[in-house]
């Protein structure tokens, strides 16, 4: 069975997509915290019977926010604060501080703990910044780079949070999500650029991104295998179909223009996607918004 098969089974009279959500988001800095937790209440609100959102906080020791005990999400001016705006959700939040050195040890054993689902860690532009993050991909994906190479061309804070990234996303047994946040305000306007077949697990998270009012996604496929490949139009068609017109696809005749991208507020796309975009001649890279890099279990 290939790839595009086990997504319409996934599809297939949606019982995978009614599943509970148990999403772990994991940050350093509060803002960012603030802002991927909402984007995980976005995915989880289409599915929220059961669903739960675990809160991992890395915090220095000089900080004084204390360990919070599991509570409904809708109690607490903390954990109103980690909400979208007026939700009274049903979903279970935990909130859990650590102290460490080591990050990705904690990850990996909270999400097992939690029997997490989807794992997501978000970074801000005062960690690492989007054309650090950029270089990055840029220099592994030529394997003739060694990587003790490409780690010296980074600062010591830099190279450990890359290698951080990497390993996270390579060791994931759940599909797991690198947000790269540049101020997300809202998650309204997304666009999905499609640059590789291994991108089209995305459309699990379209989907679900589209179950809030007032969002709009736009799918840029670039390498046309929406319109050339019957099973994903079939696909597509039922995307649309079940969100009620908010995803919408690129029109390849129009140029995609700097102004188009300032006025999204998220990207979303897969690993190999990303890496061919930071390596495109794109003029408009460089007015990303926030972006959400996502590696599914399959890819």
């Amino acid at each position: 069975m290939d790839f595009v098969d086990m997504l319409l089974n996934r599809f297939d009279g949606e019982s995978e997509l009614k599943k509970p959500a148990n999403v772990l988001v994991c940050f350093t800095d509060t803002e960012t915290g603030k802002r991927l937790s909402r984007l995980a209440f976005q995915m989880a609100m289409s599915r929220p019977e059961k669903s739960a959102i675990t809160l991992l906080h890395f915090i220095g020791k000089k900080e004084e926010m204390q360990p919070t005990e599991e509570t409904n999400g809708n109690q607490g001016i903390i954990h109103a604060d980690f909400m979208p705006k007026g939700e009274k959700s049903k979903i279970t939040m935990r909130v859990f501080t650590r102290e460490s050195d080591d990050h990705l040890a904690d990850i990996m054993k909270m999400a097992e703990e939690q029997q997490c689902n989807l794992v997501l860690t978000g970074i801000s532009n005062d960690e690492l910044d989007l054309q650090v993050v950029e270089k990055y991909s840029r220099l592994r994906s030529n394997p003739a780079n060694p990587a003790a190479t490409i780690l010296e061309q980074f600062s010591e804070r830099e190279a450990r949070g890359l290698q951080e990234l990497s390993a996270l996303v390579s060791r994931n047994s759940v599909p797991t999500g690198i947000f790269i946040d540049n101020g997300l305000k809202e998650g309204n306007n997304i666009f999905v650029p499609i640059l590789s077949k291994s991108d089209i697990h995305i459309f699990t998270f379209i989907h679900h991104m589209a179950q809030k009012e007032h969002v709009k996604i736009m799918i840029w496929d670039a390498i046309g295998i929406i319109e050339s490949e019957p099973k994903m139009q079939k696909l597509y068609q039922f995307i649309v179909k079940k969100t009620d017109g908010k995803v919408h696809l690129w029109n390849d005749d129009r140029k995609i223009e700097e102004d188009f991208i300032r006025r999204q507020d998220l990207v979303i796309i897969g690993v190999e996607g990303w890496v061919k975009l930071i390596n495109a001649p794109l003029p408009w890279k460089e007015s990303l918004p926030s972006t959400l890099i996502i590696k599914d279990i399959t890819t």
